[in-house]
């Protein structure tokens, strides 16, 4: 009997994976589902899968599971590097997708705050980052390098398109976080 491959393992665990990410990752279900994660792990496995060597079902899982583990830290620091960036991310919201570092716009701190000013920009970077976690990976890419301040040539190479095709695609991303950051806000 010869040996099952990698992605007849990654499907008949996949309940067991599921279970370790809810439980391992429960930081990161406000950002992104059950199934999303399970779906960057299978992808990671399958990238990884020349160094994947058979040596029973238990050995199996345990590869997968460290491979899960992998990914989950990656998320995290994905999602905590947003937040940090979440500052010039809420400039998109108020300066027509121009980030302070651009020299236009209004900044948002002043050089005293008071506790609720303080409070008042913590939920709006809370919200900022939510409204991130609802855009399509492409979109919120965009926005990210943004906040980078990429210029258009490199976020036209990292996408794959031209110049024209680049810059329509940031405009429709700062488009759709502005509209998904005003959601969040009329909710909250």
């Amino acid at each position: 009997m010869s040996a099952p491959t990698l992605a007849e393992i990654l499907e008949r665990r996949r309940h067991d994976l599921l279970e370790l990410l809810k439980r391992e990752g429960s930081g990161l279900l406000g950002h992104e589902s059950p199934d999303d994660l399970l779906q960057g792990v299978w992808v990671r496995a399958l990238e990884r899968a020349g160094f994947f060597q058979y040596r029973g079902e238990r050995q199996a899982f345990f590869w997968l599971a460290e491979v899960a583990r992998q990914h989950i830290a990656d998320r995290h620091r994905y999602w905590k590097a947003l937040r940090r960036a979440a500052g010039k991310t809420l400039h998109l919201t108020a300066t027509g997708g121009r980030t302070a570092a651009s020299g236009r716009g209004a900044g948002l701190a002043s050089s005293q705050t008071s506790p609720s000013t303080a409070a008042s920009r913590n939920e709006s970077v809370a919200l900022a980052v939510k409204a991130l976690g609802i855009l399509f990976p492409r979109d919120r890419d965009i926005i990210v390098w943004m906040t980078e301040d990429a210029p258009l040539e490199e976020m036209a190479r990292r996408l794959g398109v031209g110049h024209d095709a680049a810059k329509k695609a940031r405009e429709r991303a700062v488009s759709r976080f502005r509209k998904a950051f005003e959601l969040l806000c009329r909710r909250s």
